[in-house]
């Protein structure tokens, strides 16, 4: 007796100690009868090798056919035999497809979309198919007879398409009441060769397509609304949204390879505008699946597109992915918008602009991936993200494509695939089932991956996916196509959950468009914002549930409910009691409203133009990467220098701005009318092979006016070229400006910033003068230069006197501000820049002493590009603003897992190489793969004659510890962008931006009461395109205004209420006093022309 008691209170310590079951349950093919599976042979005839698309499998479309109120399920075959699931409740599954009569697509069938394509209130089925080679598919449009069948209409509707296509969306383009179709497709290069074809030639077979429905029949309106149908489109995704909220449904097209993705903004009058470049700065490259949604509530769909990078490091570093930097600017120059090898988040900022914010979200890096839903999976009202993944064999592989490169392997090939050469190329494709990804919605634009948790990571090879409430218990289930194993329905636990609530609601549309496909409907609850989008055609070759789903978290109540119907009209319901399903009717609408909502107040700012400011920095192409291929990014575009005074005593700002090599700086003089005409053009045309990366006006000569000190930098010259000498222009007093040639020491340095500022308090502006590198050698100190003024004008090099070693060699500074942190009556200096912390030289008996420690600023070392000294809670002490890469970037970095540079002749060549390494997994890799490192350190290709080889390789695999001993080493520790806020006892406390802030680097920080309410905001800006293709371009920001609220904190202000909207690489904002009287902020961008705001308040 006592043995079995004991047993009894082991097993209830045992089930005390498990944690509550998965959200998820993969349900078994023989419980629920769903026995499909996606087949894919290895065929000598039909294959990877001489068809890409190979293995991109099969999609699955839920829908209620038979109109019982239960989803039903259609999954596609590539090679066998399409499948229909009728729901018989309680997750049992009956397959209907012959009963049904949709079992008789023939060849390759790839895509599938329910909707009610007639408007006779019966879902329909329209599945995509490909003809090639040996696979004669076709697509097919089933058209429900309301009894249990289906018939074959295809011809008689117009929809029929013999090529390549992908997948139908339907969607109402015209506003005439009736759904039209968008047709994806595809094309077919073999793997051994491109697309010679020019970019828009029209293709009978591929291109996409548009067809209007006329009533009866479907008509190819393509080429007349604006559809490209070019035989380069490589459609694997496309998703309808209204993007830009202005009623009409704009297109997002995902397309593999090296095509533009094309975002379609709608006319509203049956036509589009293809804006891709111009709304959104990069795209991924081989873009697949896409979805659109709004995921942070805020209103606006956003969009997700997936690529194919992996995460775990030993098949990233044996894939194909990134391209060189001088590919990527070909392509531009081609016509090709910046694409990167990585999933893209395009978060929707309103005015047709998207910031592309995957990497601090998480989301970048989920492999070789095809579906992506954004929808609430665990209903606490935020929509989660679940990914498919997964390929057979991998193409990309670098050794395969090595392999079949050879010569001997591409004759074989050329006399045709047998069976023989086919399993000698797939067993060089590696085989590597991947898990899904499940993102739980982190409710401040970042995501964590709950697969595991969540019970959906079973390895596997999936592509297409729906979500959809199968047993219409109030939670979204998931069914996945896989490839070679049984289709995934995985039941969905969270209503086991307490506490947890949802609401489900139908639409009636009237008329033909009978689901009211793109209505959207808005609920708010417990001052929550959420809007969903009736759109069943999302993610990969899929349709998902066409019921719209509502987590609402604890809430019991929605405080009100919006339907914006597809013809404008509206219905408002208010107090809708939660945990049920309404249907709604578009009968019962009202009125007409747009979803867009106006600002309460106008925008707070404006952009200025006709001011006479003509000018346009133009950046000289140098590629930093052609001397130190292993640098992390380009140093040589820096500028333009951007200086305001009055430089003529008229009590109205001129404006400055330099140039780039070969590029003279302008002055321009402003006018009594307020516009601004151009002066001294020819001393600084005498200059113009110096570049210009900063620019300060100061009194230097003690007359009373603005003279000119012009900072020389860009990193391309290097050694004692006159070229990196700093300029003085002393001013006449009327704005005639001449170069003082012997007024400054003579050094030579790759520069970054000159700070006024009188620190002995002699009555003379004295300089502090950055420098940014040491050309050719990336990553060592150079010097910096502390200049005394003797009051006439002459400076004197003081820096070893006044701050030795550690001020001279304060870092790879970036920018630095004189402040009386202590407030002892003497200025001391903050220096911020590179592998460096945010470093106080305190100023003592004359002397400046490194008190970075002592200020509780130790440890802060990043990627700082720009310091200000600014009051951020009105309390007399100057707090810091802080300006680092941000935490948009492929690149992590904390105390305990730094991002490092080693500094090192690794090749033994005589020249420093720099090699920079980042934690992953609690394990430091470099960042560069084998041939990055192969090409700049020779001797290691013996050691690593495969990628295989390679792999996964640590920094401590690749060189030894005695080696890595001998190397400098460079840490960085934090990324965020910052405030540093003063505390009055000579201390800081660091905290970091809005994570608004963190889109991209922060190069520029203006404070001023920008609303009126007598706080001091701030309005920061930024952006760095001289980044390697495997990290990207940092190009999310727009700028953002920063409203003081007080005590040091900071509300970031929606980009439609400030109207701030600063494209491109900012390098520096600056005031200008108007001579209406007012403000005016003025922007210096790289290589693009200064672009000017009027504040409004």
């Amino acid at each position: 007796m006592r043995r079995h008691l004991l047993l009894l209170l082991a097993l209830a310590a045992a089930g005390c100690g498990r944690g509550p079951p998965p959200l998820f349950e993969l349900l078994k093919p023989d419980a629920t009868g769903i026995t499909f599976v996606n087949e894919v042979p290895e065929d000598p005839g039909f294959n990877i090798v001489n068809y890409l698309n190979y293995y991109n499998g099969g999609g699955v479309a839920a829908g209620d056919v038979d109109n019982d109120g239960l989803p039903d399920l259609y999954f596609t075959s590539n090679v066998g035999s399409d499948r229909l699931y009728r729901n018989k409740r309680g997750f049992q599954f009956e397959d209907i497809t012959e009963r049904a009569g949709v079992g008789g697509a023939e060849g390759w069938t790839t895509g599938v979309t329910m909707a009610d394509v007639n408007g006779d209130g019966h879902v329909d089925i329209y599945v995509s198919g490909v003809s090639y080679l040996t696979m004669h598919g076709r697509n097919v449009l089933y058209i429900n007879d309301g009894d249990g069948t289906f018939t074959d209409r295809t011809a008689e509707y117009g929809v029929e398409h013999v090529g390549y296509s992908t997948q139908a969306a339907f969607f109402d383009v015209d506003g005439d009441g009736d759904l039209d179709m968008y047709l994806l497709n595809h094309s077919v290069h073999s793997e051994r060769g491109r697309s010679s074809r020019p970019q828009r030639e029209r293709h009978p077979r591929a291109g996409d397509r548009l067809f209007r429905n006329d009533g009866n029949r479907f008509v190819d309106v393509s080429e007349e609304a604006g559809i490209y149908s070019g035989v380069e489109g490589y459609g694997l995704g496309v998703i309808v949204s209204d993007l830009d909220l202005d009623g009409c449904p704009d297109i997002f097209v995902a397309n593999d390879f090296q095509e533009n993705d094309f975002l379609y903004f709608n006319n509203c009058d049956g036509t589009f505008t293809e804006s891709i470049t111009t709304a959104i700065g990069h795209t991924s490259r081989s873009s697949m699946g896409v979805d659109a949604a709004d995921y942070d509530n805020d209103g606006r769909p956003d969009v997700i597109v997936l690529d194919m990078l992996p995460e775990r490091e030993e098949i990233l570093k044996t894939s194909a992915n990134a391209e060189s930097f001088e590919i990527e600017a070909l392509k531009r120059q081609t016509g090709y918008h910046t694409q990167y090898a990585r999933n893209t988040l395009q978060l929707n900022r309103g005015q047709r602009r998207f910031s592309e914010i995957g990497q601090l979200a998480g989301v970048h890096a989920t492999d070789w991936s095809w579906a992506p839903l954004l929808a609430d999976l665990d209903n606490d009202g935020y929509k989660d993200l679940f990914i498919t993944n997964g390929i057979v064999h991998r193409p990309n592989d670098l050794d395969y494509l090595t392999y079949i490169s050879q010569p001997a392997v591409q004759a074989s090939l050329d006399k045709g695939i047998t069976q023989e050469n086919l399993t000698a190329l797939l067993r060089r494709m590696p085989q590597v089932p991947i898990p899904n990804y499940a993102y739980r919605n982190n409710r401040d634009l970042t995501f964590t991956n709950m697969a595991e948790a969540w019970g959906l990571a079973q390895p596997g090879f999936s592509t297409g996916a729906a979500y959809v409430d199968l047993n219409n218990d109030g939670a979204l289930d998931l069914v996945v196509n896989n490839i070679n194993a049984p289709a995934g329905v995985y039941r969905n636990r969270a209503r086991e959950l307490d506490g947890i609530h949802y609401l489900r609601v139908v639409l009636r549309g009237s008329g033909a468009n009978t689901a009211g496909i793109g209505a959207k409907v808005l609920i708010q609850h417990d001052g929550m914002l959420q809007m969903l989008e009736q759109m069943p055609t999302r993610g990969f070759q899929s349709s998902v549930d066409a019921r719209l789903h509502f987590g609402l978290g604890p809430s019991t109540q929605i405080d009100s409910l919006i339907v914006i119907w597809p013809d404008h009209r509206t219905q408002a319901l208010t107090h809708v009691a939660a945990d049920r399903e309404i249907t709604l009717s578009q009968d019962d609408a009202v009125g007409g409203t747009s979803h867009r909502v106006e600002p309460a107040t106008p925008p707070l700012f404006t952009v200025s133009s006709r001011l006479g400011i003509e000018f346009g920095h133009d950046e000289n192409t140098f590629f930093d990467y052609h001397r130190e291929s292993l640098m992390p990014h380009q140093l040589s575009t820096e500028g333009p220098a951007l200086a305001v005074a009055d430089v003529n005593g008229d009590s109205l700002d001129d404006i400055y701005v330099g140039g780039a090599k070969w590029q003279a700086g302008r002055l321009f003089v402003q006018q009594r009318d307020g516009t601004f005409g151009a002066s001294n053009e020819a001393v600084f045309q005498a200059d113009s092979l110096h570049e210009d990366v900063d620019a300060a006006f100061l009194d230097a000569d003690g007359d009373g006016d603005q003279d000119l000190y012009v900072v020389s930098g860009g990193n391309e010259f290097w050694g004692h070229h006159d070229a990196l000498r700093d300029r003085l222009y002393l001013n006449d007093g009327r704005g005639v400006f001449r170069r003082a040639g012997d007024r400054l020491p003579t050094f030579f340095e790759n520069g970054s910033c000159v700070v006024p500022g009188d620190f002995n308090g002699d009555g003379y502006t004295d300089v502090f003068v950055g420098s940014r590198a040491v050309a050719r050698n990336y990553g060592l100190i150079p010097r910096s230069h502390l200049l005394q003024n003797d009051g006439t004008g002459r400076f004197t090099d003081v820096t070893s006197e006044k701050g030795g070693q550690a001020l001279s060699q304060a870092g790879m500074v970036s920018s630095a501000v004189w402040l009386d942190y202590d407030q002892d009556g003497q200025l001391d200096l903050i220096v911020v820049g590179e592998w460096m912390p945010i470093r106080v030289f305190r100023q003592e008996n004359g002397r400046f002493v490194d008190r970075t420690a002592e200020a509780g600023l130790s440890g802060t070392n990043g990627w700082w590009s720009s310091v200000a000294a600014v009051d951020l809670r009105g309390n007399g002490r100057k707090d810091l603003v802080l300006g680092n890469l941000g935490l948009n970037s492929y690149l992590r970095a904390s105390r305990a897992q730094p991002a490092r540079l080693y500094l090192h002749d690794f090749a033994q060549n005589g020249m420093i190489q720099q090699v920079l390494t980042f934690y992953k997994n609690g394990e430091s890799y470099p960042l560069a793969g084998r041939d990055e490192l192969v090409h700049a350190i020779p001797r290691l290709r013996g050691r690593y004659a495969s990628y295989a080889d390679f792999g996964a390789a640590r920094i401590e695999d690749v060189f030894p510890a005695s080696e890595l001993r001998k190397a400098q080493v460079r840490e960085a520790y934090l990324f965020a962008s910052s405030v540093a806020l003063n505390n009055g006892d000579g201390t800081f406390t660091l905290q970091p931006l809005p994570i608004q802030a963190q889109f991209a680097p922060v190069n520029a920080v203006l404070a001023d009461d920008f609303d009126g309410d007598a706080r001091t905001d701030l309005l920061v800006a930024g952006n760095f395109y001289g980044a390697p293709p495997v990290l990207g371009r940092y190009d999310a920001s727009y700028g953002l205004l920063l409203r003081g609220k007080g005590e040091g904190r900071l509300e970031p202000v929606d980009m439609e209420v400030s109207n701030v909207v600063i494209q491109g690489e900012v390098r520096d904002l600056e005031v200008v006093r108007h001579a209406d009287g007012g403000r005016l902020i003025v922007a210096a961008r790289n290589d693009d022309s200064l672009l000017i705001l009027r504040p409004l308040r």
